[in-house]
């Protein structure tokens, strides 16, 4: 279920392919195009020389997650390209909060990574704040889940280098909080499920 996400995932990508993949349904010239060519430059310069914990360049996860919407679910919904391009941004980087996506990106995309965004760890002790932040999914709308579980999946994929206590926090996270929203929503419960079976392993020749 996993390998042509797996076989995505894998490719060389850089900002050529990224948007040959937009033009196939987007002329550059429309202004759809010109706001994903915008969301893909601000999550660029804003995760920057920035590393994920497995090794990886951090901006690789926010494109891995809107190539996952793109290739594998078929998305071709402008908004939700941006969503998945810019789905770290408020929460990590103080220089765009909500105020400012929604002046630059419009209300949907903004109310979209409003879900997508954990409270401030002022407002809330860190146990309370995750339970916050899951509690909202009963009430979100289904656009969000696209990007969610996407993002999720690449997050289980990538997780197996990091410390034995991450990785079983994140799969009962995963079981507990995403899976049912994946069953709910019908999307992406297979290749969560198998995800946090473990990493893939080399197939003997």
């Amino acid at each position: 279920m996993l390998e042509k996400v797996r076989a995505l995932l894998k490719q060389a990508e850089n900002r050529e392919t990224f948007f040959r993949r937009i033009a196939s349904f987007l002329p550059p010239s429309d202004p759809r195009y010109i706001m994903i060519e915008k969301a893909y430059n601000v999550a660029k310069d804003a995760f920057r020389d920035e590393e994920r914990e497995d090794g990886g360049r951090y901006f690789e996860h926010l494109r891995a997650t809107a190539l996952i919407l793109i290739d594998y679910l078929r998305v071709r919904n402008h908004i939700l390209i941006i969503v998945a391009l810019l789905h770290d941004i408020v929460e990590d980087k103080p220089s765009w909060p909500i105020e400012r996506i929604k002046r630059e990106f419009g209300e949907e995309v903004a109310l979209l990574l409003d879900y997508c965004t954990k409270p401030s760890k002022s407002d809330y002790p860190e146990e309370e704040r995750l339970r916050v932040y899951h509690n909202r999914f009963e009430y979100a709308p289904r656009d969000f889940f696209l990007v969610k579980l996407s993002d999720r999946l690449h997050n289980i994929l990538t997780i197996w280098n990091c410390s034995p206590e991450k990785i079983a926090r994140k799969i009962e996270e995963t079981k507990r909080c995403y899976l049912p929203y994946a069953e709910k929503n019908v999307l992406l419960i297979h290749e969560l499920e198998e995800a946090i079976s473990g990493p893939e392993t080399p197939k003997s020749s």
